[in-house]
């Protein structure tokens, strides 16, 4: 059974938090992949990764800058987990609830399960129980990743 995490990116790995951090001790906070992650959320996107064994499709606006390149920051930064896509770009303002549908009709089986984990609100109504909306200042946190385990452990 396929199991995916829809990841957006700032505000759930790249943290405000964090990115404040880096700035007020005068260190480095990007490179020329982007912003650096939160270490804590990563930790916590892991433990999801290493229960639940799901992959990654990105569904964050990092995307536009391509697959390849998701899963050259992926390696170049030894992130947890597998990049295997990103979501469609939709036309006519459609939002990424929109977006997850699109990839879930193309790419899922009717046994996959699946977890949306985003700062902004993005679910649409059937994807609500897969939702999980994080605070952008702390990102995925310990109760988001026990969330998203339950979530992609039990069948709704």
């Amino acid at each position: 059974m396929r199991k995916i995490i829809f990841l957006d990116f700032d505000g759930v790995l790249n943290t405000e938090y964090y990115q404040g951090l880096l700035q007020f001790q005068g260190k480095q906070w990007q490179d020329e992949h982007g912003a650096f992650f939160d270490p804590r959320a990563v930790r916590q996107l892991k433990r999801v990764i290493d229960t639940t064994g799901a992959d990654i499709v990105v569904e964050s606006s990092w995307k536009y800058l391509g697959l390849e390149a998701m899963q050259e920051l992926w390696r170049v930064r030894n992130l947890p987990g597998r990049v295997i896509d990103i979501t469609p770009s939709l036309t006519n303002n459609k939002n990424k609830g929109e977006g997850i549908a699109a990839w879930l009709s193309e790419y899922a089986t009717p046994d996959a399960r699946y977890v949306i984990i985003d700062d902004e609100y993005v679910a649409l109504d059937a994807q609500i129980p897969f939702f999980i909306w994080t605070n952008p200042y702390e990102g995925l946190t310990e109760d988001h990743a026990d969330r998203a385990i339950s979530i992609l452990h039990r069948w709704l």
